[in-house]
This record gives C-alpha cells, sequence and structure tokens, in this order.
C-alpha cells in the first residue's frame, strides 16, 4: 500500500486522551514527535506540565464513576474538540476514555483510532455481586467501542486473552506493547546526591545499616495494603530492627478504600503519604513490595525499583508477573496472602548476595524490555500502521541493549 501524505506534507496529528497521570506520558509524546507525529493531550484535570513540555492540552468533562448523564457530556466534549481541532489519529488511554473516545472519534470522522488497556482494574479485583454484573455492562461497552476503534493495545498478554474470548478484541486488530514505557535515565537522574540521601535518613531517623522495605501505592484494598501490614507485623516479630515504608496518597471515596485509621494504628509500619522523592526513598531501601491484587496494566512503581536497581516482591498477577521473573530480580508470591509475603521478605533480607544480584537483574530487565524508546517504537509503528503513513526517512531506531 502506497503511504499516505497529509497536505503541505505537515505532520500527522495525533492526540492522547486519558484520566488521571497523563502527564506521565509526556515522554513517550516526545519520542513521538521525534518518529514524526504532532502530539497534543486531552485530559479532565487543569495542569501546566503540558504547555511547560511544549505540548498543546485540551481539557473535556470526565468522571471516572458510572454516571450516564457526565459520560454523555463527555462524549459532546469530545466531539466539539474533534471537529473544532481535527486530529488526524486519537490514542484513548485509561477505562472510561477507551469507552468514550471510538465512537466520538467515529461520529466526528478522525481517520485513526487506537485504545490501550491499561489493565482491567477495580472492577476485576472484587468478585462482589455488584462487580460481577457490572462486567457484563463492561463487556457490551468493550464490544461497542472495538467496532468503532481501528486497533487495541494491551500492557500484558492476561488481558488480551480475556478481550479475545469475550469478542471485545480480534486477532489482526490488536498487539501487546508491555506498558508505558519507562524513561530508565531520568528516573535514575531524579535519584538525588548522597548528601540527600544521607539527609533523608536522618530525617527519617535510620541508621544506614537496619534493612528498609517500601511500598508505594494509593491507599486503596486491592493493592495489597492489608497483606502488606500483616507482613510487617509478622517480619518485626522476627526482626525487630527492619524498618517498613508505606508511601502514598490517602483514598477518601469509593468502595475500595483502605481506612487510613489501620495504617496510623499499625505500629510496625511507617506511613508517609505522598511524597515527591519516591526515587530517593526507594535509592535509602532494600526491597521494593508490591502486594497487588489490583487488575494491573504494567505497574509503573515495579518499573521505577527496577530501574533504580532493587529486587522486588509482587504477586503472580497479570502485569506484575511481567516485571518480576521469580527467583531471578525478585519473587512472587500468592495474592492475598500476608504470611506469604512475610516468608518472601525475610527469605530476601537474609541474603543480601542474592539480593543485590536480583537487583542488577531487574536493572537489565528494564532496559532490555520495558525502555521507553523500545515502547515508542512500538507505538510509532502502530500510528503509521492505522494511518497508512512511513516513517520519517533517516530516523535511527534504538537498538536492543
Amino acid at each position: 500500500m502506497e503511504a499516505r501524505t497529509f497536505a503541505g506534507e505537515r505532520r500527522p496529528r495525533a492526540w492522547i486522551i486519558g484520566g488521571g497521570g497523563l502527564q506521565l506520558r509526556i515522554p513517550l509524546m516526545r519520542l513521538l514527535e521525534q518518529r514524526g507525529f504532532e502530539m497534543a493531550a486531552v485530559g479532565p484535570g487543569a495542569t501546566d506540565a503540558f504547555a511547560a513540555a511544549g505540548f498543546c492540552y485540551h481539557r473535556f468533562p470526565l468522571r471516572r464513576a458510572l454516571n450516564p448523564l457526565a459520560d454523555f457530556r463527555a462524549s459532546q466534549a469530545l466531539q466539539r474538540l474533534f471537529l473544532q481541532h481535527r486530529p488526524d489519529l486519537v490514542h484513548c488511554v485509561n477505562t472510561k476514555p477507551t469507552l468514550l473516545v471510538p465512537p466520538a472519534a467515529r461520529r466526528t470522522g478522525v481517520a485513526g483510532c487506537i485504545r490501550t488497556i491499561t489493565g482491567l482494574g477495580a472492577l476485576f479485583s472484587s468478585s462482589s455481586p455488584l462487580a460481577l454484573s457490572l462486567r457484563l455492562v463492561y463487556r457490551q461497552l468493550q464490544r461497542k467501542s472495538e467496532r468503532h476503534c481501528d486497533f487495541t493495545v494491551f500492557q500484558n498478554p492476561n488481558d488480551r486473552e480475556y478481550f479475545r474470548h469475550h469478542r471485545m478484541s480480534f486477532p489482526g486488530r490488536d498487539t501487546v506493547v508491555l506498558g508505558s514505557g519507562i524513561d530508565v535515565e531520568a528516573v535514575r537522574a531524579r535519584q538525588g546526591s548522597s548528601t540527600v540521601l544521607s539527609g533523608l535518613r536522618r530525617e527519617l531517623q535510620l541508621d544506614g545499616q537496619a534493612p528498609v522495605v517500601m511500598m508505594a501505592a494509593r491507599l486503596i484494598r486491592p493493592k495489597g495494603v492489608g497483606e502488606f501490614l500483616e507482613a510487617a507485623t509478622a517480619v518485626r516479630r522476627v526482626r525487630p530492627e527492619v524498618t517498613f515504608l508505606l508511601v502514598g496518597p490517602e483514598v477518601r471515596e469509593g468502595p475500595a478504600i483502605f481506612p487510613i485509621e489501620r495504617v496510623r494504628d499499625c505500629p510496625d509500619v511507617r506511613f508517609l503519604g505522598w511524597r515527591d522523592d519516591v526515587a530517593d526513598l526507594m535509592a535509602i531501601s532494600d526491597l521494593l513490595v508490591l502486594p497487588s491484587y489490583f487488575r494491573e496494566g504494567i505497574p509503573r512503581v515495579l518499573l521505577e525499583g527496577a530501574a533504580l536497581g532493587l529486587p522486588l516482591i509482587t504477586t503472580d498477577m497479570p502485569g506484575c508477573r511481567e516485571v518480576v521473573t521469580d527467583g531471578v530480580n525478585g519473587l512472587l508470591v500468592p495474592a492475598r496472602n500476608g504470611p506469604q509475603l512475610a516468608t518472601a521478605v525475610l527469605e530476601l533480607l537474609d541474603d543480601p548476595t542474592r539480593c543485590r544480584d536480583m537487583g542488577r537483574a531487574s536493572r537489565i530487565l528494564v532496559e532490555k524490555t520495558f525502555h521507553l524508546e523500545t515502547v515508542a517504537a512500538a507505538y510509532a509503528d502502530i500510528y503509521h500502521r492505522v494511518l497508512g503513513t512511513a516513517e520519517p526517512v533517516g530516523f535511527e531506531r534504538r537498538r536492543a541493549a
């Protein structure tokens, strides 16, 4: 097929449309611009991050909860944006945008539409009667979305298998791209100097000798917060010198919230709340733990920990198991099992040499498989394939490590 061209040889306009945390995709947008696209973003929140990075940013009214009236308003707002600015391709991420964007794009004549399924989320982390019935609605909506979408990207193979089994995606119209990519060098650059890390240890009253085990997540049950507290108590009965750090924002609404009182009442865990120095906290930690049974795409926190050379302990769940090869760069434990998590933590803390070897394996894995440039190259290929355009001549791809 002859490559499609655009009027005046302009670059095709591609928009990334998502919900919370959309600014984390700015590094990906930069690399996609290098590969021949004029990038912009659409999201619900007010932010200056995109303008500071040199990108246009548009807002639309998005509600995470199921609300037909709010969803109709969001769809209308998207259609107005598409008609006004005429993007050539829209790429939607997060659950609600993947349901709303494809029909709006088709109604307004957008040439290409791609959706990325960033995990199945809280709906598939619960077996309550409400969650089970809502899954039926979810499948119906995703089937409708697929009919209006040109291509679907999954972040792990389990999600693709589920979608194909329920006829929400089809061979030849989907692929797996592991995660959203991690800028390994940027993560390492955020790590402070030895002076900064020494100051952080003093702030937290850590002596630099006793082990530190860290978890970073929102305070919701499916992230495994309860299992982390349980494991911390069990470990400190045997090794009371170990410090457990829990980092992340409190969640104030929703059926999956974890009570902040339980965290604060646990004497074996130090809750730090939201922090902007997560890389430094990882740097002074010996283990990174994520006992999640949330249906993740690929957990970014595990990638960041791997980039900083930490051994990882996580659950044998879709998305998590893609980042950890059991016994190589960390350990996999059963979901919802605090005692098994405690056993895994003790196993690694009792073998510092093995921990160091696992940390090195983590760095190698993330550089080879999850590097941002690898992910950007995969998405550029998909964009060009959907639009029928050619990659810019003379662009040199990053060679695999």
